[in-house]
């Protein structure tokens, strides 16, 4: 009895051994944690009088720095001007980290023009400058920046630039009589935004870190080249090429600065190669339905001879990811897709012209526009306004726009925008304009032989 209760004491004198052990041990730990965790007194609070030397040393800090970059002080008066005022103060953040205030080019080289440079303007170049107010006090200021301003510098990339079908979106939209139709307040957002591009470089480089990376993608393209009437974005993005270039390549953009690294190309590396700022490189066919093939930026046929060089130039882009055979074919696929689509119009065309003749188009083509009825007739393959048109020059727009889909589709390798969107849809259009026709024709012969009655 005395061995297990002398058993029993020494197990139990163990137990508290153990159990006091552990306490100790939780002990310092919760010490150690609790000094870890301490954290310093909070600063005292600065004064106003320390407030105002910490902005002054930063404004000194930034005014050394743009020095160094050899900012002017002109430039320096406008950074200071905007941000005190909160105006655009944004985009001289943008500016602060483009490559122009590293380069040294500061506001005035662009936002300042003299009287001499003025003068040497054309008139569709000044109006569009002064299309905006300008609040500045410094009436030597325009809001504005035109590619001729730019070209200053970027010789080279303005020159291709000048060959190319953007450098006359603004004048073919004055151009074009159907704009009369507007209100004049409405074309700023309506027809302006995408056609100023004629003066616009940051179309594409967007102000003001006027970012080659930000050009080159395809979304930059988007804004404009969208829509029922052009959907080169639409057709590209959801094809093979667009649909790898989301999967798996915009990264890698991103990180390289370079459409070179990508698996599949993006709009400029088709339309812009190696850099070039004339995107109409390698294009061999206008809009379908057009009585001419291609024409260059100032309306000219361009020949046989031309036509042969810039498909050799689109095919030598496309032969650096596939066979030259592979090239050829795709392209002369869209090349008849293209050519069938013609025929589509023209039919379509010589209804409404016929409906024209015979008397039958309510209001008549020359009503709205008040010009004569074979530049009407031209017009008809372009964007219209909708609204004073009858009902099958409102079919026929929608045929076109439907054309616009399948042999843009064609040319962007996109199977489903070429045929169910594109020619799907158009061969239901020709279909509602040819029963239109019908209606059209039924009710006159009606109303004659009503008329033949009644008398």
């Amino acid at each position: 009895m005395t061995r297990l209760l002398k058993y029993y004491i020494d197990e139990f004198v163990k137990y508290v051994s153990i159990v006091v052990f552990f306490a100790e041990l939780f002990c310092l730990v919760s010490c150690a944690t609790q000094k870890e965790a301490t954290y310093p007194p909070p600063k005292a609070t600065a004064t106003p009088r320390e407030d105002v030397m910490e902005i002054t040393k930063a404004e000194d800090t930034m005014k050394v720095a743009t020095e160094e970059k050899g900012i002017t002080e002109e430039s320096l008066r406008c950074i200071t001007c905007h941000e005190e005022r909160r105006v655009t103060h944004g985009w001289v953040a943008d500016w602060q980290g483009s490559m122009h205030a590293r380069k040294g080019v500061g506001c005035e080289a662009c936002h300042v023009s003299s009287n001499a440079e003025l003068a040497v303007k054309e008139d569709t170049e000044l109006e569009y400058l002064s299309t905006n107010g300008n609040s500045c006090e410094d009436n030597r200021v325009h809001l504005k920046v035109t590619a001729g301003n730019c070209g200053k510098c970027h010789v080279k990339e303005y020159q291709e630039f000048m060959k190319s079908r953007h450098s006359i979106g603004w004048q073919r939209m004055l151009e074009c009589g159907k704009l009369m139709a507007l209100p004049k307040d409405t074309c700023s957002e309506k027809c302006e935004q995408c056609h100023n591009i004629q003066f616009k470089c940051d179309s594409c480089h967007t102000r003001h870190t006027f970012s080659t990376l930000e050009a080159k993608t395809p979304e930059a393209c988007r804004t404009c080249h969208m829509g029922s009437d052009h959907p080169h974005y639409e057709a590209y993005i959801s094809s093979k090429h667009g649909t790898i270039y989301t999967a798996s390549q915009s990264l890698i953009l991103k990180e390289s600065q370079s459409v070179q690294s990508l698996r599949s190309p993006v709009c400029v590396t088709c339309h812009m190669p190696q850099g070039i700022h004339d995107i109409s490189f390698g294009l061999t066919r206008g809009p379908a339905g057009s009585e001419l093939s291609y024409i260059d930026r100032n309306g000219a046929t361009i020949d046989d001879v031309e036509l042969a060089k810039k498909r050799e130039d689109m095919l030598s882009v496309c032969n650096t990811c596939h066979s030259l055979r592979f090239a050829k074919k795709a392209l002369l696929m869209a090349d008849d897709i293209h050519k069938n689509i013609g025929a589509v119009i023209r039919e379509a065309k010589d209804m409404i012209l016929d409906l024209e003749k015979e008397k039958q188009l309510f209001p008549s083509l020359g009503e709205m526009t008040k010009i004569p009825l074979a530049s009407h007739a031209f017009i008809l393959g372009n964007l219209h306004v909708y609204t004073g048109k009858s009902r099958m020059e409102r079919l026929f727009i929608t045929l076109n726009q439907s054309a616009a889909v399948t042999w843009k589709g064609a040319y962007h390798g996109n199977p489903g925008y070429t045929h169910l969107y594109g020619w799907a849809k158009l061969q239901e259009d020709l279909s509602n304009m040819r029963e239109e026709g019908k209606k059209i024709r039924d009710e006159a012969e009606l109303r004659r032989k009503m008329g033949i009655k009644l008398r």
